[in-house]
């Protein structure tokens, strides 16, 4: 793990440009904790086209709402120029 920050450090700080996607659960601690970072996403993530919380889901969104995560990745890729 600390080989990753290494790895990393020339990238610190560097916004992600690509287009995103956020999906996240309510009940996930680094929605609720972490919350100053989801603020930051203008900055950090200028890519970003659409943010999504599932009410009531933990970290696992991808097993907790298959479907419903299924539905906003599809949904998503399809905006994206190809």
């Amino acid at each position: 793990m600390d080989r990753d920050w290494e790895d990393l450090a020339p990238h610190r700080g560097a916004p992600v440009e690509q287009p995103s996607l956020f999906a996240g659960g309510t009940l996930d601690a680094s929605t609720t904790w972490m919350s100053d970072a989801l603020d930051a996403y203008p900055t950090t993530l200028p890519g970003l086209s659409a943010s999504h919380l599932l009410e009531g889901c933990g970290h696992w969104i991808q097993q907790e709402r298959p479907d419903e995560v299924n539905r906003l990745l599809t949904d998503w890729l399809a905006t994206l120029r190809g």
